[in-house]
């Protein structure tokens, strides 16, 4: 049984509440990450995404007069245990709809876990990644609409997948 503690990565970029959102974009792109996480003190109370950041520009807001603290999250922190075992951490994070968790033990930060580190060790355990990520192209995508990604037929790359009786389709497979 693979556990988090085998999996997390231990260097974590965190952030004081008190940065701007501008800021922030800079660290995730100087150390070419897709989050960090918050602390107040020693102790984790938020992660940021690049969707928060996204979410920012997208309502108008000036990510360099935004600060993290004012950052509305819509979700609240879910966290790992580093011994924690990762199968049930991923279904925990398909259910929560999360990408990165951070790992804490005694109300510190130990490390972080990204769905890339639970491929990487327990390939396995795609399928229960991939439901998360079709749930998610299904809300977001109309019937009548294209979308890129992988065909679920051939398994090949498309600009133009669209959905056949709930499976994403190339042009080629269609026909």
């Amino acid at each position: 049984m693979v556990k988090v503690k085998d999996v997390m990565k231990r260097n974590v970029i965190t952030v004081d509440p008190e940065l701007s959102i501008a800021d922030v974009a800079k660290i995730m792109t100087n150390n070419r990450i897709g989050s960090v996480i918050v602390l107040d003190g020693q102790r984790p109370v938020d992660i940021i995404t690049d969707d928060d950041i996204v979410g920012v520009v997208a309502r108008g807001q000036d990510p360099k007069k935004v600060k993290i603290k004012d950052v509305e999250s819509k979700r609240r922190l879910i966290s790992a245990s580093p011994d924690d075992d990762i199968l049930k951490l991923t279904k925990k994070m398909v259910k929560s709809g999360v990408k990165r968790v951070p790992v804490i033990k005694d109300g510190k930060l130990q490390g972080i876990v990204s769905d890339k580190e639970i491929l990487l060790v327990a390939p396995e355990l795609l399928d229960v990644l991939s439901e998360k990520l079709r749930a998610r192209v299904e809300r977001v995508a109309q019937p009548d609409q294209t979308i890129s990604g992988i065909c679920e037929n051939c398994e090949g790359y498309s600009d133009d997948l669209r959905n056949v009786g709930g499976r994403w389709l190339c042009e080629e497979c269609r026909s």
